[in-house]
Parts: structure tokens; sequence; C-alpha cells
């Protein structure tokens, strides 16, 4: 049986994704063909991990000299609008130049910028990037602890105004039941002119009789 060595199995693959390159595979394809290949998961896990930081730092630094380009242009920009209108100013004012000064010293300025965004050191620059990403990590990871502890206390402060709220209803006296009244007067009670009423009324009935 055939053996290879790393550096000719890494020259093999190179050689056939080059004649069938892949525009993209998924990370679960990647690990499946690594395990069918006789690769721990693990380890292939572990190099995607490094593949995807490495990415994260080089995108980072990409948009640290992007910025310091802009920068540096907007630098150049001021440098020529300023000392063109300082330049005119000291031509204006005789002999006597001092705009040379003005232009060496902003010159030497521009200089280091030129530097620190076209040639940039990138071993610095490296660090830089990952002192970027950590801090925009922990800036992300103290956000979501905030989140996750205020919406605990409004948990624990709901719950607690729920128990208030029971325990106040269950010590309150329920109200008794109404009760209605009816209030019925004897016939000896009632006034005195009904009374006299009637008994004329009566004795009209009698006389009515007789006669």
């Amino acid at each position: 049986m055939k053996q290879y060595s790393q550096d000719e199995v890494e020259e093999i693959l190179r050689r056939a994704l080059q004649t069938q390159p892949l525009e993209t595979l998924s990370h679960q394809d990647l690990v499946d063909a690594a395990v069918e290949a006789g690769i721990d998961a693990t380890d292939v896990e572990a190099a995607a991990k490094q593949i995807e930081e490495e990415r994260e730092v080089r995108a980072e630094e990409e948009r640290i000299v992007n910025r310091r380009k802009r920068s540096f242009l907007q630098n150049i920009y001021t440098y020529v609008v300023v000392n063109g209108g300082l330049f005119v100013l000291d031509i204006m004012a005789g002999p006597g130049w001092w705009v040379q000064w003005v232009l060496a010293g902003w010159g030497i300025f521009l200089a280091l910028s030129a530097r620190r965004a076209l040639m940039p050191d990138r071993e610095r620059l490296r660090e830089r990037a990952r002192r970027r990403i950590a801090k925009r990590r922990r800036g992300s990871w103290e956000k979501q602890v905030r989140r996750e502890v205020d919406r605990a206390i409004q948990v624990g402060v709901d719950a607690v105004i729920e128990a208030a709220s029971r325990k106040l209803a269950a010590g309150q006296p329920r109200p008794a039941p109404v009760r209605h009244r009816v209030r019925v007067e004897p016939i000896e009670s009632r006034p005195e002119a009904e009374q006299d009423t009637e008994g004329e009324a009566r004795a009209g009935a009698r006389r009515d009789q007789r006669s």
C-alpha cells in the first residue's frame, strides 16, 4: 500500500481542488469529509476555529489600515489648503519668509502618518487588531450580562408585586351579604285618619241596608 507524507497529502489535495474547485463548503460538510478521511472531528473543529480567528484578525487589520489611509488623505487635503493660504499671505506680506517652517514641520507629521498608513508594522498592526477584537467581545459580553441582570431583576420585582397583591387580597374581609328588610305594619298601627274613613264607610253601608 502506498503511503504519503504530510506535504505530499497537502499537495495532492491542493491539486485536486484546483482541478475541481469549490466555491463554498459548509462547516458540517467539511467536518463530515474529514471524518470520512480518518481525521478526528475535534482536530477539524480546532483548525476551523483558528481559521475563523485569523480571518477576523485580517478583517480588523484591513479596517485599521483603511481608516489610517482615509485619515492620511484628509491630512493631505488640509495641508494643501491651509498651507496654500499661508503661502499667499506670506507672499503678500513681503520679504521675511516664514511659511517654509510651517511647511517643513507639518511635512514631517505627514511623513510619519504616511508610514503608518502605507507601510504599517505588521506585528504591531496584528496586536492592535487582536486588542480591538478582544475589547469588542468584552463589551458585547458585558452588555449581554447587563441585559440578563436587568431581566432577572424585572422578573423578581414582578414576582414580589404579584405575591404582595395576593396577600393583600387574602387578608381583606369579605363583604357581608346585603339583606333587604320589608316592614309590614299591622292594621292597628295605621293612621287614625284612615281608620275613621273606613269606620264612616261601614256605618254608611249599614244605614243603606236598614233603609
